[in-house]
């Protein structure tokens, strides 16, 4: 099948894919491999060439670019967190893939204003392996005022430095998970097969062809989650993301006593690897429309895929954390406040001062589309914990679960 779009390309990186495809033993790469290079090839990749990608003028928007409420209610649950680990006089937050660093800088400004004596003994590592997005953080932490005493607190680092156990805190992630790279595989006759990107020999566009596995993770995770290849019709299609379980079983390791909070869409297995879902999950955005062809805009476009969060709990568990809780981004914020937030807008005495109707409008607006059933409210939300005493109070965010 030939699969190739190239309008809207960066030539560069076309031609160092091509070439990746050329060098390969059988002339073919993984998709996972291919998605990698477009998101993250240095310097070409779309997560890595530029920065301007990501808002309301860019391809997408985040939680965080609706309204900082979203930042300062994640900040009252990590709050909450430390005073669960008995308000330890240094406390982590370790944020992966921080994007522009809106959340981080409403984080920041939450826990100075409101949390002092967190504040006190506080550090913040942003994840960041994109350049031009670590100077993005960097400035739009500066630019918050005050922001001097912000970017004392940050630090970036890579994943791979931090030793084991090192971490008493949190680690956080939102919207970081769905933009790993992901292999996509499919059933032929009972049997599950690998989707790999080659060369069309005529046109020389991208072209999908099927072969054997290219490593038996891929058959394991199936295993692991209790799915039988015998019961899917021939055709169905679908992602398999062992970078995430990566992620996390790495995040677990470095986290010595505390918590891992996951924000990101996707489903449990049962879901995310229903029967009828027959052409996967795989979703590319550009200029905030949405299609299914990762293999046009390469480099210009972002490529996602759901979040498959029952084998995020099943490696917390093999890695030692224990699963606190699971729900939607709905019922989590809710849980933080946000129906009071809403309600303060619609009252006069209580509305922010010098907030204009369009403004609260606006606001109020922001606050419904974070929560909304169809959008942002039906984001997933994983909290995992380690070595938490058992007598911690139960999370505000996870007073309402599914």
């Amino acid at each position: 099948m030939i699969a190739s779009s190239t309008g809207g390309d960066n030539p560069s990186l076309r031609e160092a894919v091509c070439q990746a495809i050329r060098e390969a033993p059988d002339g073919r790469i993984t998709f996972a491999r291919f998605m990698e290079m477009a998101l993250y090839y240095p310097g070409e990749g779309y997560y890595t060439h530029q920065v301007g990608l990501i808002g309301v003028r860019g391809d997408f928007y985040t939680a965080p670019h609706l309204s900082p409420v979203f930042g300062q209610l994640i900040a009252r649950q990590l709050a909450e967190f430390w005073r669960n680990l008995d308000s330890p006089s240094s406390f982590q937050i370790v944020e992966g893939g921080a994007g522009q660093g809106l959340l981080a800088g409403d984080i920041l400004s939450y826990l100075r204003l409101h949390e002092p004596a967190l504040w006190s003994g506080l550090s913040y590592t942003i994840i960041e392996i994109s350049e031009p997005l670590r100077l993005a953080q960097r400035r739009r932490l500066s630019a918050i005022p005050g922001g001097e005493e912000l970017i004392e607190k940050v630090a970036w680092r890579d994943l791979a430095d931090f030793a084991a156990g090192e971490v008493r805190g949190v680690f956080l992630s939102n919207e970081l998970l769905d933009a790993l790279p992901v292999h996509l595989v499919t059933i032929e006759e009972a049997e599950l097969k690998e989707i790999y990107v080659r060369l069309d020999p005529v046109s020389g566009d991208f072209a999908e062809t099927v072969g054997p596995l290219s490593t038996p993770a891929l058959a394991a995770y199936f295993k692991r989650l209790g799915l039988d290849p015998a019961a899917y019709d021939t055709g169905y299609r679908t992602e398999i993301n062992l970078g995430a379980v990566d992620w996390l079983g790495r995040v677990a390791r470095a986290l010595g006593q505390g918590y891992l909070l996951t924000i990101d869409y996707g489903y449990e297995a049962a879901r995310r690897y229903h029967l009828l879902r027959r052409s996967g999950t795989l979703q590319c955005y550009t200029a905030h429309s949405v299609h299914t062809n990762p293999y046009q805009n390469l480099g210009t476009q972002d490529i996602t895929a759901h979040v498959d969060f029952t084998s995020l709990m099943l490696e917390g568990e093999a890695s030692g954390l224990h699963n606190v809780g699971f729900t939607n981004q709905a019922l989590f914020l809710a849980g933080l406040g946000l129906g009071e937030r809403l309600a303060a807008l619609s009252d006069p005495d209580t509305r922010p001062p010098g907030m204009t109707t369009k403004q609260k409008l606006a606001e109020r607006e922001a606050l419904h589309r974070l929560i909304n059933p169809a959008g942002m409210g039906n984001f997933g939300v994983l909290i995992q914990s380690k070595n938490v005493p058992s007598s911690a109070l139960p999370l505000t965010g996870l007073s309402l679960k599914l």
